[in-house]
């Protein structure tokens, strides 16, 4: 069984797609290099998968990012997962994690989580969540 259809699987137990599922950093990009999964609407000059990964192991890095988990918003329409908002967990401020995606192109940044709470991530007492989003 490929990755995809593992994560799918999985994802599927949790009610995905009629439930909001989210998956770790990790899961989405290992084996991801399908441009049409994250960002696919930036133009002219979108980023990168890599340029994705890379921004979001940074933030991970520092002491401000707890976590980060990659919304499935598809899986059909794309080789990969499809995904339009990464939500973002820690301690950061809102100015802080907009100047840490920046590079990114989100079309906006929400605080909370914009589709509601994913069934298959643990509830986050005194941390702040960001929704980045792009259309």
């Amino acid at each position: 069984m490929n990755k995809k259809s593992e994560i799918l699987d999985r994802i599927t137990n949790d009610g995905f797609p009629n439930k909001e599922v989210a998956i770790s950093l990790e899961e989405f990009f290992d084996g991801n290099d399908d441009p049409g999964s994250i960002g696919c609407n930036i133009y002219p000059d979108p980023p990168t998968i890599q340029d994705f990964y890379i921004t979001f192991k940074r933030m991970l890095a520092s002491d401000k990012v707890q976590d980060i988990r990659i919304r499935i918003s598809d899986a059909n329409d794309t080789e990969w997962f499809y995904t339009d908002a990464v939500y973002i967990i820690g301690d950061a401020t809102i100015e802080e994690v907009t100047e840490m995606v920046k590079k990114l192109q989100p079309d906006e940044i929400y605080t909370g989580w914009m589709y509601g709470m994913p069934v298959n991530v643990e509830e986050v007492h005194s941390k702040n969540v960001y929704s980045v989003w792009w259309d």
